[in-house]
């Protein structure tokens, strides 16, 4: 999912083809276009000014990429068979005007660089094992490119020729961010090669891929599960929030998993309350994980409702182009709020400038 100015885009599956969807704010769709692949997947999205990029999954033995307008008009649809199982997960622009689509062959590493008019201008696959979940890319500075696939870091020269490669073992990661020559990378910690403990994971790297330190959510966390971070997005204020899932060690017989959320940086003071812990890591602090609050109904007509465990001293209301539509500052655990001077539309919810929560005003 990617948010525009007018609303939402979101690619999948319709029909079980690939296809790409436009909601507006009060999640109506606009707009929704299959793909003309027999079957397949939309896998990432990306926005370019008024045009509109989506990777993903054509087939068994095949990727694609297309362009739309935003109308949702295809410009055009670029489909590549493969020779066994393949999928494009991630789309960047990068700085001389071209796109990059980065994704797997199987069980090894794919990248094609491409024009705005569907050229193809290169492609990169080699047998390194990477499994087959995500591989995100981002560019350095110097116009290098970075493919990140679960436990191996591989650098490209601007041309799609590999320059080095950088084994992780026994660490994975599904998703990265890379901002002012620093990688933050998202996943899972575990105990030795073939352990059973995972617990989730963020590490930092320089550009050089040396590690600056890592954060591991320990307290709480049954270890012998599947805990990771699977997905992060980056927040206005600068840090990022990582999304992902845990077994809790209280009620490890229920076999059920907890949705994890944690905040990172993003200029606020840390949330010391909690009982996740863990190590100090340069650049990066936890602001709040797994905060204990409801807000209801939602969506909402006229009152908002807001029920958390720990105290409330301001609200804020933010509207999608990033406006505070409403601020009150308040000293207690639950509060109404009143929002019957809002417009129909999606809003988000901000709890101590640290919590955020999503709403639809009717």
């Amino acid at each position: 999912m990617k948010g525009v100015s007018d609303g939402v885009l979101l690619t999948g599956t319709l029909n079980s083809k690939a296809a790409i969807a436009k909601m507006d704010t009060n999640f109506n769709i606009v707009w929704s276009t299959e793909l003309s692949a027999s079957s397949g997947s939309g896998q990432a999205l990306l926005v370019d000014g008024s045009d509109f990029y989506v990777s993903g999954q054509a087939g068994f033995s095949g990727d694609f990429i297309a362009k739309f307008d935003a109308n949702g008009d295809t410009a055009w649809y670029l489909e590549l068979p493969q020779n066994s199982f393949s999928s494009l997960t991630d789309l960047i622009k990068l700085s001389d005007g071209n796109f990059l689509a980065s994704g797997n062959l199987d069980d090894y590493p794919l990248a094609i660089k491409f024009d705005s008019s569907g050229d193809t201008l290169w492609n990169y696959t080699e047998y390194i094992f990477i499994s087959f979940r995500k591989m995100n890319a981002f560019e350095k500075s110097n116009g290098n490119i970075v493919l990140l696939g679960e436990h191996v870091m591989i650098e490209l020269d601007d041309e799609g020729t590999k320059l080095t490669d950088t084994d992780f073992t026994i660490n994975q990661f599904y998703d990265m961010h890379f901002e002012n020559d620093t990688v933050y990378m998202f996943g899972y910690y575990r105990d030795t090669m073939w352990g059973s403990e995972k617990l989730p994971l963020v590490e930092l790297r320089n550009a050089n891929w040396d590690s600056l330190g890592s954060w591991t959510l320990s307290k709480g966390v049954y270890p012998n599960a599947s805990n990771e971070f699977s997905d992060a997005i980056k927040t206005p204020g600068g840090g990022f929030i990582g999304v992902g899932k845990f077994r809790d060690s209280v009620n490890v017989s229920a076999n059920t998993y907890n949705i994890l959320a944690v905040k990172f940086n993003d200029g606020a003071v840390p949330d010391t309350n909690t009982n996740d812990s863990t190590d100090t890591v340069t650049g990066i602090s936890r602001q709040w994980a797994n905060s204990q609050m409801m807000v209801y109904p939602n969506p909402a007509n006229d009152v908002l409702n807001i029920a958390a465990s720990f105290s409330i001293s301001s609200v804020e209301i933010i509207d999608m182009q990033g406006r505070i539509v409403l601020r009150e500052n308040y000293a207690t655990k639950n509060e109404q709020l009143d929002i019957q001077s809002l417009e129909k539309g999606y809003y988000i919810l901000s709890i101590n400038s640290m919590h955020t929560e999503p709403f639809i005003k009717q």
